[in-house]
């Protein structure tokens, strides 16, 4: 007989935080409208190495990270 006629309507991704989205993400995992919001947004905090980066380069960046979070 359905639902009665009424239709849950999705979230508005862009109002969302990303903590929000990415909850929501975890609890909708076949939404591919949210995943594509989600993998769409900066993340402020992320650290990006071109991959031509040497790896000696990359391993000295990665422990320099480190040594900022201790």
């Amino acid at each position: 007989m359905g639902n009665g006629g009424t239709k849950l309507s999705k979230p508005n991704f862009q109002t969302m935080t990303l903590n929000e989205l990415r909850q929501y993400v975890l609890a909708h995992r076949d939404d591919q409208e949210a995943w594509d919001e989600f993998a769409a947004r900066p993340r402020p905090n992320a650290v990006i190495v071109p991959a031509d980066t040497p790896l000696e380069e990359q391993e000295r960046i990665i422990k320099e990270l480190a040594d900022r979070t201790k």
